[in-house]
Order: structure tokens, then sequence, then C-alpha cells
């Protein structure tokens, strides 16, 4: 039988906080923080200790205002926060007393500095290199609560419904709104759209570069509008509910020779330049259709009448429509980072009952999400292929940064005037975490 022993040696359960260390000093707009928003005079806590001690919080998987309690203590966690660590009813005064700040502006250049320093998968077509920025809103359930902003979301349940943008396959995050469940994905989406492209191009990139793909919520001649004007490339899924399937298909039926998937199974593609959103007759760009017309099913039942299944976007981009579905078809792997940052970090049930500090810690959750994504990401750079594959995934998914570089122990030792972290002998990731720490 083991024997249990309380010892006064430093061993640390989340050695991974060094990293999250690391980048956040190389931040250089986290001073903005202290600097614009100072704390009051008889503070004891800075403003940016608050906002690395909620970063911190969400690279552990934590969201709750009690969970800062159990590392109060914690010897990383204070390096983090770059001091002592609140307790948990201070740091709740001091979140909603943030909340009411202007803070938005600082939070931007923070993630900036980010984006500047990454390195953003591309997407290669024709030669022609594009950085995907794709804009979607995920609802986040909160059906037990009657917090500030919660009300009825379109997938039928209680909760908020934020809006987000990914940058590149990886999928860094460039920024979120919080909104209440009922709002609708247009309301401020111009909005949101502009401030996303400012951030990019503050982080270096260029508008021609950037490809944004938005669903059919957006199907509005404001959104196209501002996306034209912003000089960027774009995938618009358009809204047919008013559209008539049989006029449309017909309209594109001998655009190009279709492509037969099976018996009974027609693909048509085609390319309309006459038609315009409504309310912008000025509008340069293409109308692409992509339409599935079965005649008989996949189990052989014959249809008396055709089954027609029809997709369409808006886009400037001069590309064939082929080329442009699978282009937006890719747009759906931000489903994938949203269930990263809901269920991975636990972000989805937030802390408070007021929506501006929601919105707050949401807004902080971006730097959060991006340092474990930088880790995941420099991770694989330094890991060698999985055994009988020749090529390494795309990212990791950010639970298995959590488990395998955040959640690794370790004991802590101070000697000579420097901090050794003491990993032990069966830690698999140990030179990678090196190498790891190195590019951070």
């Amino acid at each position: 039988m083991p024997k249990f022993m309380l010892s006064s040696e430093e061993i640390n359960s989340n050695g991974g906080f060094s990293f999250v260390k690391k980048l956040l000093n190389g931040n250089v707009r986290m001073k903005d923080w202290d600097a614009e928003l100072p704390a009051a005079r008889n503070s004891c806590y800075s403003t940016s200790v608050i906002v690395r001690s909620t970063i911190a919080l969400m690279t552990a998987g934590n969201s709750n205002y009690a969970d800062i309690e159990k590392f109060r203590s914690d010897f990383l966690f204070r390096k983090v926060a770059g001091g002592n660590v609140p307790s948990q009813e201070t740091y709740r005064q001091r979140l909603n007393a943030l909340a009411e700040k202007d803070w938005q502006r600082i939070l931007d250049a923070n993630v900036s500095d980010q984006l500047s320093r990454v390195s953003l998968t591309r997407i290669d077509v024709d030669g022609e290199t594009l950085i995907p920025l794709d804009i979607d809103v995920s609802v986040f359930e909160d059906t037990a609560s009657h917090k500030e902003g919660v009300s009825l979301s379109y997938h039928k349940v209680n909760g908020y419904a934020p809006i987000f943008c990914y940058a590149g396959r990886e999928g860094f995050m460039v920024a979120n709104e919080l909104r209440p469940g009922s709002q609708h994905s247009e309301k401020g989406a111009v909005d949101f759209l502009k401030r996303c492209i400012a951030i990019m191009i503050q982080a270096g990139y260029k508008a021609k570069e950037l490809l944004v793909r938005v669903d059919s919520g957006h199907d509005s001649s404001d959104f196209i509008k501002a996306l034209s004007d912003l000089g960027v490339k774009y995938l618009v899924k358009r809204n047919l509910r008013k559209e008539s399937p049989d006029q449309l298909l017909d309209s594109i039926r001998y655009f190009e020779i279709p492509e037969q998937v099976r018996p009974g199974k027609m693909v048509y593609r085609g390319i309309r330049s006459d038609r315009t959103p409504a309310d912008f007759p000025e509008y340069k760009g293409f109308m692409t259709v992509e339409a599935i017309e079965r005649t008989v099913l996949a189990n052989g039942q014959i249809l008396l009448i055709p089954s027609i299944e029809l997709d369409s976007w808006w886009t400037n981009l001069p590309y064939s429509v082929r080329q442009c579905t699978a282009l937006y078809h890719d747009h759906g792997t931000s489903e994938q980072f949203h269930s990263e940052l809901k269920s991975d970090m636990g972000i989805e049930l937030l802390p408070s009952g007021n929506l501006k500090t929601n919105a707050l810690v949401l807004g902080l959750a971006t730097v959060a999400f991006n340092c474990l994504r930088f880790i995941g990401q420099a991770a694989l750079q330094s890991a060698k292929p999985p055994v009988g594959e020749k090529s390494r995934p795309l990212r990791y998914r950010l639970r298995t940064v959590l488990l395998d570089y955040i959640k690794v122990g370790c004991k802590i030792v101070s000697h000579a005037n420097q901090i050794i972290q003491k990993f032990g002998r069966n830690c698999h990731n140990f030179f990678i975490m090196k190498k790891v720490y190195a590019i951070c």
C-alpha cells in the first residue's frame, strides 16, 4: 500500500505555465493595461496582474472565480501573473470594475502583437496564397442561469450567441464579441468585420491576402459592401429561402459539362455575373452556384420528381466554381475551433452574471486561446512525425496541449539565483518542451 506524505518541496502540476509566462512577457503591448487603465492608488494589484491571472487561469482550463483560490500559492502561476494573486472576492470586484472601462482597444493591440509573431498556414490556389479568415457565431448554452444577456438562441436553447473570427488553417483567434442569445448574427457584424481586418493589418498582413468566409447569416448588402470596400477576398454563402431551385438550376444547367457522380446523381456548376445583392446594384463580383440533381437515390430508389440541392455564394475570387466550393467547405473547420474553446478550455459557462464582465472574460480568452495554439504549433514543429506517417498533422487540439504541455508535473528548485524546473525521467515530452520554450 502506498503511503501519502506532505512534503515541503515545491512540486508543481502545471509545469507548462513557464511557456505562458514567456509568451506574455514577450507581448510588447501587455504593458498598455497598466499604462492606460491603471489601478486605483489603494489597490494591491495592478491591472496587468488581474489580466494575466485571468489568462493564466484559462490556459489551465479554468474560468470560474473560485478557481483562482487553488492557484494563489502556486509558484509558477504567480510568475505568470507577475505578482501576488488576488483572492476570489478581490478578483471578481476588479474584473467587474475593469469591464466598465474601454479595454477592447488594448486587447486588440495585444492580439495583434500575438498574430505578428506566428506563421499562419495559408491556402494555395492556382499559385496564389490566401489567409483564411473564418467568421462564425457559436451558441454558449447556459440554460440553468439568469445571467444578463442569456436568452433564447437560434439553437432553441438559452445562452449567449458570441461571434468569432479565426485566422489561418490552424485557427488562431483574431477577435470575439459576446452577444445575447437572441441577437441576430448580422447585427453589428459589419463593425466586427472591420475590427478583425484592422487587427490583421496591424499585425502586418495585407488586406488583399485575406479570404473572409461567412455563412448565409451574413448575406446582406451592407456586409458585402464592407467586404468590397476593405479590399479583401471573400466567400459569402447566399440565403436561398426566396430562390426557386428549378429556375436557378435551369440558369446554370448548360454553363459547363455536368459531373455525373453516379447513375442518377448529377452535379451542375455555374457562374452568374448578372446577379447582384439586393440594394447593391454596383456589385462587381460574381454569384457562383452548385446544384446537385438526384433522380435515383443511393439505395437505387427511383424518384418520380427529381431532388435538387442548391448552394450559392457571392464572391470576388477568380477561380472555378469547384475551387470556390472547396474553399468554402473548409470553412466548416471553424466549428472545431469553437469546440476547443468551449470544451477543452471550459469557457462555455462564463463566470459572471454581468454581461460586460463576461464580455471581458471572453475577450481575454482570445489571448489564452492563442497562447495554447502557439504552444501546440511550436510542439508540432519540434516533434517528429507520427510513426507510419510522412507528414505532421495541421495542428494539435488544445486538449492535447493542455494535457501534454501545460499540465506536466515538475519540481521547482532555486539555485544560484536561478529557477530550475525538474521533470521526471518518464516525461516523454521533455526534449520537445525545451525546444518549445526556446521558440516561445
